[in-house]
């Protein structure tokens, strides 16, 4: 007879038929069967016994095979997903079972179906679901499985709806424990056939699940690793970005506005509002969508200095060294707030209440600063008249409209008219930084002949060049083209360096003057006044465009000015949109670049 592999489920199949066959036999017996006849099929029966035992055998071992490299496999990954796949997979493999189910406990211990897998067209349904649910409730309540062989004949599914008009014969419910604990369950079932599911196969799964079991709660908690640190980078993230943010601009309701958003975002709220601390109570200033807060809530918030999570509201004070100065009430009406966020929106808070903090001292310095222009602008003014008047007397005085003066008498006008003229430069200088530091100052842009106005500005100092004897010149492109300026800040930019120059240079030295276009910015008039004066040290050159700043120097003692003039210089010329700069060593001199825009054509 020739030898034919089986399945285990062909073998119980002819054992059943072996059984009736021998039922047949005895009958037959009864009625006198010869023993030749009866020799002959018992040696058929013995033959097929050992093939079943052969094959089942086999199988066995074929099947622990299976579960060896299936239990390799699915713990050799830890990715969530890939873990699942598997186990649903594996056990679907060993039972030949028409669908699998893989459900897990969630938080409250309730199976929850976590993936399912049909090797047939028919899907679960609902219904299927729910009577499902039934069996594993069953197997995680006893921690052992649950296998039916034939669900129709089973008294325990008596009048269920899904037995009957699915047709399922085969159940096998396992369930998934680890270290006693149950995490699941794998739910089996086929409508084709009973007796799939066998007490071996009950045996060898509830074996092949605890190791299932230890590879979904590897792959679990390294989910949860994976979970925790991505949002630990999100929240990272979030607070570096906010603190971008709030820093990028220091002007108060822009500073609002970002922070109510930030608190919104890292909080995973609908809607929130941020109050101040105010005479009245609680002003609330920003919100992020409709929201009404709670006032007494807000006031128990600032009063405890701590935070407030209640259902669906999150409750937080602003505080600077413990002083609260305000506070952030936000609302999340589709989930209660969790405690778990509490860390990284107190973290958001103390960023918000610093750049508030800070928003509110640049307001300040910001409206001392105009308080400050103001009044130096007032005095300015008002300063120029009686300072007019008493330089026209001295001129008056001068040219002898109220008689001759002695040459004492002359020297004494000289004096005056030099005091006031240092008095108007030094009056003008603060004027002029006033209006650049409050943003008042507007240049009247136009063509210019660059030359021109270098040429009115040197002849301004020929006579102080000429009673030092200094070799004044200046060296300048033919065909220069024309500057984009306004020409009477372009002449006191000039003025500034020139003055500069001439002051801090010793008797018979030199002072030159160069304009030129250079090939690395050929868009910009480049122009240097060089002196062969004392020169500036490095560390006085980092601070020479600082305001009040002046050269400490024993030979320039007698210098005076008010430390002003090289501020005003730099901002004039960035104002065009060109750039200063120097080169000096001490001894050397010093050389001072700065470049004008030439004017476009058609301009």
């Amino acid at each position: 007879m020739e030898r034919v592999s089986i399945s285990p489920v062909q073998a119980r199949e002819m054992l059943t038929q072996l059984r009736a066959d021998i039922r047949q036999q005895r009958q037959k017996l009864k009625n006198g069967v010869s023993l030749e006849a009866l020799d002959a099929q018992m040696k058929t029966w013995e033959t097929l016994i050992q093939q079943i035992q052969t094959d089942m055998l086999l199988e066995k071992s074929a099947r622990l095979s299976m579960l060896y490299d299936i239990s390799r496999s699915i713990n050799a990954s830890l990715d969530w997903r890939q873990t699942v796949q598997a186990v649903l997979d594996a056990f679907i493999q060993i039972t030949t079972a028409e669908r699998g189910m893989l459900l897990l406990l969630d938080a409250n211990g309730d199976p929850q179906v976590e993936m399912t897998q049909s090797a047939s067209y028919m899907l679960f349904s609902d219904a299927d679901i729910k009577f499902s649910h039934s069996i594993v409730r069953q197997a995680i309540e006893r921690k052992s499985p649950v296998l039916t062989t034939n669900a129709q004949l089973d008294p325990r599914f008596d009048g269920s709806e899904s037995v009957i008009a699915y047709g399922l014969r085969a159940t096998l419910c396992v369930p998934l424990i680890y270290k006693d604990e149950v995490l699941g369950a794998i739910y089996l079932d086929n409508r084709a056939r009973s007796n799939v599911f066998t007490a071996e196969d009950m045996v060898s799964l509830s074996t092949f699940a605890n190791n299932a079991a230890a590879a979904l709660y590897n792959a679990q908690e390294h989910q949860k690793v994976d979970q925790a640190l991505a949002e630990r980078m999100r929240e990272l993230t979030i607070l570096q970005e906010t603190i971008r943010d709030l820093n990028a601009s220091l002007h108060f309701n822009r500073v609002m506005e970002r922070s109510t958003a930030w608190a919104v975002a890292a909080s995973g709220a609908e809607a929130g509002v941020i109050g101040l601390v105010a005479e009245e109570g609680i002003r609330w200033l920003t919100k992020a969508n409709n929201v009404n807060p709670n006032n007494l809530l807000a006031m128990r918030c600032i009063s405890t200095r701590e935070p407030i999570v209640e259902g669906h509201y999150l409750v937080l004070p602003l505080l600077r060294d413990t002083r609260p100065i305000g506070v952030l009430y936000l609302v999340s009406e589709e989930r209660p707030f969790k405690k778990s966020k509490l860390e990284l929106v107190t973290r958001v808070a103390d960023n918000i209440a610093i750049a508030i903090e800070n928003a509110r001292l640049y307001e300040a310095l910001r409206q001392a600063n105009l308080t400050k222009s103001e009044f130096v602008t007032l005095m300015a003014h008002e300063l120029r008249t009686p300072m007019a008047c008493i330089l026209g007397y001295s001129d008056m005085l001068k040219t002898g409209m109220a008689g001759a003066l002695t040459s004492q008498q002359e020297e004494f006008v000289d004096n005056i008219a030099q005091s006031i003229n240092r008095i108007i430069a030094i009056v003008d200088d603060l004027l002029d930084i006033s209006e650049i530091e409050a943003g008042r100052l507007r240049l009247s842009l136009r063509n210019v002949d660059f030359n021109s106005v270098l040429d009115e500005a040197m002849g301004r100092f020929r006579q102080d060049a000429e009673k030092k004897r200094l070799r004044y010149t200046r060296e300048s492109w033919n065909g220069l083209p024309q500057a984009y300026a306004d020409p009477d800040r372009l002449k006191q930019i000039l003025t500034i360096l020139l003055r500069n120059a001439i002051q801090y240079t010793p008797e018979e030295g030199a002072v030159t003057v160069r304009a030129w276009l250079s090939a690395d910015e050929p868009d910009f008039i480049r122009c240097a006044v060089s002196d062969t004066g004392i020169g500036i040290s490095p560390e006085n050159q980092l601070r020479l465009f600082t305001k009040f700043f002046r050269v400490v120097d024993p030979s320039s003692e007698e210098q005076n000015g008010t430390g002003l003039g090289m501020t005003i210089a730099k901002n004039l010329v960035e104002m065009h949109g060109g750039r200063i700069w120097l080169e000096s060593a001490p001894g050397k001199g010093s050389t001072f670049f700065f470049t004008i825009p030439i004017a476009m054509p058609g301009l």
